[in-house]
């Protein structure tokens, strides 16, 4: 028979069925690592031999296992195979526009999909459909187009799918995998000879048996390789022995596993040793709303059924959780994992813990809270949060790998140089791998001078603008005599030698320079014509630069890493005529350099739904060994469990079109539709047997907030009585932070300094960082740049019209302004002309209105220096502040003091401060505020940093440092 279904109730009595004698010794395939563990973990005894996740043997063999035998690697494992197919895509697109078979919007169009193109490709010749068994007429354009495609490369060796291996060969191969367990294991429990014995027994059991049968074990979503294998393998005449869960009082809970299996046409076996599977009794409120659930989804829901109320009394406290947001859900869980780690490292030996030794899998341990996810965007900030966790990081996580795709972004093949594409510049400014300057300093200098770079799109624009003028009018501002014309922009952070200086500029051009030297060199290909470029030259050229470089500032993972992606490249450099555009190139390189999947593996935080069966059998041994296990089912929303075909399937394949363009008469393609169609009867069944066989606590949660997309509550959790609570409730026990108490040499005095306590005045919080923290404050951002240009101008213009007539001034106003606008604006040429105008305007109309408008008699007032320097270091002079709702108050009485109320307004003015050189009575004043300042900076009378938020927060260069303003915004 080359098929058999066979079914059990009980998980934990897997080794009392009626078939066991006959599977024990088989090798077992499983759908997951995890229910590979948690099948050891009930009944590793009775497992005589093989057991392993099915995927290992389709991808056979394992990247750092060595064998002269392969299944399938070269086909799902094959980066380099995949920047080929890519490549290959690129030249029927190509070659079709000009044609002129498609035009210019969509070959873009397809550009940006090219990548979800390939998969369907490739979905299509894993399946065996060939272009012939499709209606292309059923189909849009693109689907059109995608017929056409395929019967492109279905001539093209690159997309021949590998041949199964023969019966022999897959017996050494199984071997093999039994071996390479061990292997594993030996690396995981260095020292512990505690299971090895089993690992050998299965091993030599393995080796002994014929291979006539294996078992498939819990697989409900077959991918296509996985089903080539198998069908392949019964071909051979080896039986095919389906295992999965089933419990005969929830038919239509499993109904989607029947659905599938049957397109095997076997008979399915259920075990007849064991019964019904009895919930321990209904003590437990997760096996008590596990079967709620089954019950309501066969249609047996009556609330005042006494079956109903005892189960709802049970599970009616159960914890279900409405996290906001994913990033609220992504916090609950590193609170969790965070005490995880805590606890990890108070079990360390001293040793370890000073060699900073860490196990995932021993981290996950001490896990007190295990969540299964029903949505994956999770993954992508806990990987964040915990890069060093994420067993997938590839190449593209560490610097040197970031640096690698930033020069991919940078390099223009039509001009020959790099773009100014600031992303991709400062990722490569960080990376350490530049000899100019560490990626410290050269990143600060970049955010320091990151103004400068507007409008800068190209290299030759960048040696122009930055390297050459720019470098020039830094030079001549800070040569430049304090009643100059251009003095005043040493405020400036790009033109203050103290927040930049002459080195810090050298060495970032040197960087950006020598980037642009590292691109000519890796992309300079000889054989280059139009904008192709030969793959195989080209990755000689990387390699080459891998072996030039000192690798020394790269931590041992990443120079591990860098030895693989060195293999990779001898892998690639003998095709020497494989040649693709550039854009190949750039879209591919994410591909090669990767060094693992993305799928989330056994030792992540979170897991998925198709992990749970596996992980939940381990809850047994839990709750016997007293440990306080919490089991998590996230996402229980009906967006979360509620899939679409369409969904799951690559661009540009639809449900629509399969059904209307193929008539599907073979298996394999019968199997794996029909699977992908149960994908949410899945994930339903997924969290019933979870909650079913589940011995420990249980938690529930969902995720109300996706964007601008609102969601609900998986609809059959309010019907039984669940209703989620908004907010984060977690009772964690955080070890209380500790602190350190630093010793403080009190400040004797302080001297006044009219432009300090105009600070002091306003807000301390300013006062602390622009002259404690700081020498003086510098000018940052754009909108103080203008505010600052503005003022230069009134400045300047002032300065030569004081005393003078105001007629006659008016009529040359404009004219003065242009020509001291024509002054300063060289050493602002990173803004438009458009920009410089409109500051002109602004600054002509606070003249017109404010300096001659005010002035009393004919002439205008004269020239005020102090005047200037407060607009220019607070924006303005005076503040009128609204204090009908709220009413800023300086906490010290003496500064607080200066301000004059007048309802509705209380007015700050900076000409209120004492002048005890110019006014000898204001001493007394002055030397009071000098104490109030020296009692703000030793902290007598509190420790808050006393930040007043109003008006002059606009004008303030730490603004976005202190955040308070932001946070008075309703």
């Amino acid at each position: 028979m080359p098929y058999k279904i066979y079914t059990y109730e009980d998980p934990y009595k897997l080794d009392q069925t009626d078939f066991w004698d006959e599977i024990s010794c088989l090798p077992h395939f499983c759908v997951a690592r995890t229910m590979v563990n948690g099948l050891k973990d009930v009944m590793q005894d009775s497992i005589q031999g093989l057991i392993c996740p099915l995927d290992n043997l389709v991808s056979f063999p394992p990247e750092d296992f060595k064998s002269k035998h392969e299944v399938y690697r070269s086909w799902t494992e094959n980066i380099s195979l995949r920047i080929q197919q890519y490549s290959a895509l690129t030249t029927i697109f190509k070659r079709e526009l000009e044609n002129h078979n498609i035009d210019e919007k969509f070959y873009q169009a397809l550009q940006q999909n090219q990548t979800y193109f390939l998969e369907a490709i490739r979905l299509f010749i894993e399946l065996g459909i060939g272009p012939d068994s499709l209606d292309a007429e059923k189909g849009n354009k693109e689907q059109r187009l995608f017929t056409f495609a395929l019967k492109e490369v279905s001539k093209d060796p690159l997309f021949s799918f590998p041949h199964t291996p023969t019966v022999s060969t897959l017996k050494e191969i199984i071997t093999e995998l039994a071996q390479n367990e061990l292997r594993e294991y030996d690396e995981k429990n260095t020292g512990s000879q505690k299971d090895r014995l089993w690992y050998e027994r299965a091993i030599k059991n393995t080796a002994d048996q014929p291979l006539k049968a294996i078992v498939v074990h819990g697989v409900h979503q077959f991918s296509p390789p996985q089903l080539r294998l198998l069908l392949d393998m019964e071909k051979m005449g080896i039986t095919i022995i389906f295992l999965f869960n089933y419990q005969k009082q929830f038919p239509k809970m499993y109904s989607s596993w029947e659905y599938i299996y049957k397109c095997f046409d076997a008979p399915i076996h259920h075990d007849a040793n064991i019964g019904r599977y009895e919930m321990q009794m209904m003590q437990n409120a997760s096996n008590a709303l596990g079967c709620a659930l089954g019950e309501m989804y066969e249609g047996h829901y009556q609330s005042r059924d006494s079956h109903f109320q005892k189960w709802h009394g049970l599970y009616k406290n159960v914890n279900f959780i409405e996290f906001a947001n994913i990033t609220e859900y992504a916090h609950f869980v590193s609170n969790h994992f965070d005490v995880a780690q805590k606890k990890y490292r108070d079990s360390q030996s001293v040793i370890d813990r000073g060699n900073d030794v860490l196990n995932h899998a021993a981290v996950l341990r001490f896990l007190d809270e295990q969540v299964y996810t029903a949505n994956r965007d999770v993954h992508t900030l806990l990987k964040i949060y915990y890069p060093e966790y994420a067993k997938e990081r590839h190449f593209l996580s560490y610097p040197i790998g970031q640096f690698f795709s930033a020069i991919y972004r940078l390099w223009d093949y039509e001009r020959g140089e790099i773009k100014i594409d600031i992303p991709a510049i400062k990722e490569c400014l960080s990376s350490h791998i530049l000899t100019a300057g560490s990626g410290e300093s050269l990143l600060r200098t970049f955010y320091n001078l990151d103004i400068i770079f507007d409008g800068i799109t190209t290299f030759e624009e960048f040696r122009e603008k930055i390297a050459t003028e720019y470098v020039s009018h830094y030079n001549s501002v800070t040569r430049s005599r304090a009643k100059g014309p251009i003095y005043h922009l040493r405020q400036l952070s790009i033109y203050n030698k103290y927040k930049v200086t002459k080195k810090d500029i050298t060495t970032l051009v040197n960087a950006i320079e020598e980037i642009n030297e590292i691109a000519k060199h890796l992309f300079a290909v000889d054989d280059t014509h139009e904008d192709y470029i030969s793959f195989g030259k080209h990755f000689e050229n990387l390699e080459a630069f891998l072996k030039r470089r000192d690798l020394s500032l790269a931590n041992e993972e990443e120079r591990t890493l860098i030895d693989a992606l060195r293999l990779r490249l001898d892998k690639v450099k003998p095709e020497k005529s494989f040649s693709g555009t550039f854009r190949d190139l750039q879209e591919g390189l994410y591909f090669y350099l990767k060094q693992k999947n993305s799928e989330e593996g056994v030792d992540w935080i979170v897991k998925n739904f198709e992990q749970i069966d596996g992980d939940i059998l381990q809850s047994r041994g839990q709750k016997s060994r007293g440990e306080e296990k919490v089991y998590h089912f996230a996402c229980l929303s009906d967006r979360d469990l509620n899939c679409k075909v369409d969904d799951l399937l690559p661009w540009p394949l639809t449900e629509s079109f399969i059904r209307k363009a193929y008539a599907p008469i073979d298996l394999q393609f019968q199997v794996y539709y029909t699977a992908l169609g149960e994908r949410e009867s899945f994930l339903r069944y997924a969290l019933f047997y979870g909650l079913c066989y589940n011995y420990c606590d249980v938690r529930l949660s969902y995720v109300k907030q996706y964007s601008e997309e609102t969601t609900e509550p998986y609809a059959m959790l309010p019907v039984l009585g669940l209703k989620p609570s908004s907010g984060v409730v977690d009772s964690i026990k955080k070890p209380i932070p500790y602190s350190i108490n630093v010793g403080q040499e009190p400040t004797k005095s302080v001297r006044y300094n009219r432009n300090e306590m105009m600070s002091m005045f306003l807000c301390p919080y300013r006062f602390f960082l622009d002259y404690v923290m700081e020498d003086a404050p510098v000018q940052q951002g754009s909108f103080l740049y203008q505010k600052f240009y503005e003022n230069c101008l009134v400045d300047a213009v002032w300065k030569r019209i004081g005393g003078q007539p105001k007629e006659s001034a008016i009529r040359y106003l404009e004219r003065v302004i242009a020509q001291e606008s024509a002054i300063i604006r060289p050493y602002f040429s990173f803004w438009k002309q458009t920009e410089t105008l409109d500051l002109e305007r602004r600054a002509k109309n606070y003249l017109l209105h404010e300096i001659i408008g005010e002035s009393t008699g004919e002439k205008i007032r004269p020239y005020q220096e102090s005047h200037m320097d407060m607009r220019r270091m607070f924006g303005k002079a005076k503040f009128y502040i609204d204090i009908t709702e709220s009413e800023p108050k300086n906490p010290y009485e003496s500064f607080e003091n200066l301000a004059k109320r007048e309802y509705p307004q209380k007015i700050y003015s900076l000409y209120s401060l004492p002048k005890p050189d110019k006014r000898p009575a204001d001493k007394a004043r002055a030397d009071e505020l000098c104490n109030t300042t020296k009692q703000y900076i030793n902290q007598v009378y509190g420790k808050d940093k006393t930040a007043i938020p109003a008006d002059w927060c606009h004008f303030c260069v730490h603004r976005g440092v202190c955040m308070e303003s932001f946070l008075t915004i309703e």
